[in-house]
């Protein structure tokens, strides 16, 4: 009795009175969580995690689709997959996330190649309350892996015609409401130190970010970066109090992105010529890993 006591808290491989051995196993909970960011929004402020220029933002809205968790041991060729799909309100989201995958008595070891996909909604996607069937219409009809609509607030905000800073008209509110018909891959997860993948037991939290189409960067690893929300206020072309997708594609790159500012290099949604290009592209590095790790290998499936 004891030593199957003492197998079951270590999760090690035992010896039985008799001799004989025994494989260790163990359980793994994989469950999708959304940073700070997506629930509080993100503050004007001096601090790293606060919008740089002034801006507060705040999201009424983040749904996100999300599947396909695979996990693989390198050592053992040992794999864990899930193709299920799943659509899921990250604004709303329980405080402990939302449970996706569990994978019971599974050997105990490292996996260290794990990834997940952001594909496009379908009908066979899942929903978990929260969310509701409507949310996962809007992502199918939309043909979106995510959509996010808030807002940008700030008490002596200006839309400025890009490329030409000194013509601008006062803008105090910016609501914005996108759709991504975009889907991607990620892989070779890894938390914020350590090695990559996870031991089991495990319990596994891909991070959904909801600040990267702030940052004066694409990250690929750390997050070292400033985040600025002015090119959106200045995309308001029609100055309604709304930046639209439409209006983003109007928006010439090299007018909303200052080269002292940005860096427009190292995503893979190809050439960033418009303002809309660099929010698709940052769209395409949200999913994060335990917290603050990264997924840094993305792929574009679409």
């Amino acid at each position: 009795m004891r030593t199957l006591a003492l197998c079951t808290i270590l999760l090690a491989g035992c010896s039985d009175e008799a001799g004989g051995s025994t494989t260790a196993k163990g359980n793994a909970q994989v469950f999708v969580t959304p940073e700070e960011s997506i629930a509080s929004g993100v503050a004007a402020g001096t601090g790293e995690e606060n919008m740089q220029d002034g801006w507060t933002v705040t999201y009424d809205k983040f749904l996100v689709s999300i599947g396909g968790f695979h996990a693989k041991s390198s050592q053992t060729g040992e794999q864990l997959l899930d193709p299920t799909l799943f659509v899921l309100d990250l604004k709303n989201a329980p405080a402990s996330g939302y449970v996706t995958s569990t994978f019971n008595e599974v050997p105990a070891i490292r996996y260290d190649k794990v990834g997940e996909d952001m594909p496009i909604a379908t009908a066979a996607s899942k929903v978990l309350p929260p969310t509701t069937e409507a949310d996962k219409k809007r992502m199918v009809d939309g043909g979106f892996s995510l959509y996010v609509s808030g807002k940008m607030t700030k008490a002596d905000g200006k839309s400025c015609t890009p490329g030409k800073p000194a013509e601008c008209v006062d803008a105090k509110e910016i609501k914005f409401a996108w759709g991504f018909n975009i889907a991607t891959g990620f892989a070779d997860c890894a938390p914020a130190s350590g090695d990559t993948g996870f031991s089991v037991p495990a319990q596994v939290k891909p991070t959904i970010h909801g600040d990267h189409w702030f940052f004066s960067d694409i990250t690929a690893g750390a997050e070292v970066t400033k985040r600025y929300a002015q090119y959106i206020a200045d995309a308001d072309l029609n100055h309604d109090g709304e930046t639209t997708v439409d209006e983003l594609k109007l928006v010439k790159s090299s007018d909303a992105f200052p080269a002292d500012r940005y860096k427009l290099s190292g995503g893979i949604d190809g050439p960033i010529n418009t303002a809309w290009d660099y929010v698709r592209s940052q769209a395409r590095t949200i999913h994060d890993f335990q917290g603050d790790g990264e997924c840094p290998t993305r792929r574009v499936i679409k």
